[in-house]
Order: structure tokens, then sequence, then C-alpha cells
């Protein structure tokens, strides 16, 4: 198959929950190589503070946005939804011929934007599972790091790009997945954010509460199945056996953990209601699916965010 390509630039675009921590990881192999985009009052407070993770500060290189630099070997990008076009902005200036763009945001939809922006040849479909990061201004916490789950849309496993990110992965210590088909297992952590993130959300219940609340449980299973009932005209075809497989992975997370939607609404931030509820009713008009049970959430959320005053 050939020598593996060796990914030493690596640049992150949201230093949040999830890129935070794997900030962390990827800072240990190589400090020199990491930068993270941030600029004005954030890259501010982040060079006088630091990110701190699980007790320990890291000071990675910053960069302005479309500040001038070496392009990325890697492009990690973990903001949210609602930010990824301004992000796409901020990004430009450190994305060439042979950047490898990685999206770590929910949903489904991230990775089309992406590709149409810098080249869909460059992107590869991604998510995080299993994850329990707590975020507090600029310090997070995790037990479980979680799992990078990626691919090449092609589900070839030796596709070079793969290969390469997967070996940097590992070196960092960062547990990733290659699974036979990227786009069914994109759909099902998609079916799980879904149930689980904005029934946290409405109800404020950490992952311990799912094991403990049996109507929790029949609230995210209720969502979940309106995932798979659209899923079949996207011919993805999920199975409600795919929905009994969320509570093993919430059950395995830190009890006291929060989904990310969660986090959000205690902080009075804009959550991802719109790719989540938004996303699963708009397919359901398309095909001709009723998603009552989404329609409710998404109404409860859009609530929240609105007596939250959130933006």
């Amino acid at each position: 198959m050939g020598a593996v390509r060796r990914l030493e630039r690596v640049v992150i675009c949201g230093a949040g929950a999830v890129g935070s921590s794997y900030a962390a990881r990827l800072h240990d192999v190589d400090p020199a190589g990491l930068a993270v985009i941030a600029g004005g009052a954030r890259r501010a407070r982040l060079e006088r503070e630091g990110l701190t993770v699980n007790g320990r500060r890291l000071d990675p290189r910053y960069l302005a946005p479309g500040e001038p630099a070496p392009a990325a070997d890697l492009l990690l990008v973990a903001v949210k939804q609602h930010h990824l076009a301004q992000a796409i902005e901020d990004v430009r200036a450190v994305v060439g011929a042979e950047t490898i763009v990685v999206s770590l945001l929910n949903g489904i939809t991230s990775e089309a934007l992406l590709g149409r922006a810098f080249g869909a040849e460059k992107v590869l479909p991604a998510f995080v599972v299993g994850n329990d990061v707590l975020r507090e201004g600029t310090r997070t916490r995790y037990a479980n790091l979680g799992r990078l789950v990626f691919g090449a849309p092609s589900n070839d496993p030796a596709d070079p790009r793969v290969r390469a990110v997967k070996d940097l992965l590992d070196r960092a210590g960062i547990p990733a997945e290659v699974p036979p088909d990227i786009l069914r297992a994109q759909w099902k952590k998609f079916m799980l954010n879904v149930g689980v993130n904005q029934v946290s959300a409405i109800l404020r219940a950490p992952y311990g509460a799912f094991a403990a609340v049996p109507e929790l449980r029949e609230l995210a299973r209720a969502a979940a199945l309106e995932v798979v009932a659209v899923s079949r005209g996207e011919g993805v075809a999920l199975a409600p056996a795919d929905v009994e497989a969320i509570f093993p992975i919430i059950a395995a997370l830190a009890p006291d953990g929060k989904t990310s939607m969660l986090q959000d609404v205690e902080a009075g931030r804009k959550t991802e209601v719109e790719i989540f509820a938004g996303a699963v009713v708009a397919l359901g008009r398309r095909h001709g699916v009723p998603t009552p049970v989404n329609e409710l959430l998404g109404r409860m959320i859009a609530a929240i965010e609105a007596l939250a005053g959130a933006r």
C-alpha cells in the first residue's frame, strides 16, 4: 500500500469541549505542529488563561482568522453548526492543495458545506461518539474522550487520507475507528443526538438519568425512531434495533456527564436544534413521514432559547 503520509501541521478551528480535548492530545505529540484558530477577545482570553484540560494547562500557538500561515496537513473543524459559515471563512488561509479536512460537528450536513467550500476530495466524513466532555470557559474535563469515527466516502480503509489521519490519531492516543460504512455510522450518531441530546436539554438530564428513569428512555426512543423512519427515504435504512444500541453507549458514560446541548442550555447559548429536530422534520416533509415528536421537541428547545435570549 505504500508509505503512510505523516501529518505534522494540525490546525483546530473551535477550541470548545471536543476541540480542546483533542488539542491536548495533539499538543503532546508535537507542540510546534499544532495551531488553534482564535481571534479578538477570544484569543486574548486564551492567551491569558490558556486551555486547561483535565487540570493541565496548555498554551498552543494561536492563529487569527485569515492570518497567513503554512497550509495545514490536517484541519479539524469543531465549531457549532451555526458558526460553521464563519469558520469556513476563518480557515481559508490554512487550507492548501493537500489539506485533509475533518469535521467534528454533530449532524449530517457539515461535510457537504465544507466540501463546497474547499473541495469534496479534501473532506473525510467523521463524528465523535462516547465522550463525556464538559466545558466551562477555557477549562475542559472528561472521563471518556470518546472515539473519532471517520472514513472515506468510498469506504476504502486503504485510502491514503484515512491511513494518514489514523496514523496521527494513534500517535496522539486519540481512540479512532474506521467503520465499514461511514454514512450509516454517521446516521446512527445523528439518531443518538436527536434522541438523547434533545431530551437531556429539555429535562436537564445528565447521562446517568437515562439509565435511572424509564420515561427518559421512552422519550429518546420515540425521537430516535423518527430518524429511522426518515432514513429510509435517504437510502440509509436504519432499523429499530439501531435505536436500542443507543442506551448501552449512554450507560457507559460518566453518570454526571452532560450532552453538549444540555451544556448549551445551561449556559444560555444557542443550541443545535436546527440540525437535530429541524433536520428530522425537514426530511419528514420531504419523504411524507410524520415526525410529531421532533416537531414538539424542536418547539420546546426553541422556546427555551427564546426565554434565555440565546443567539
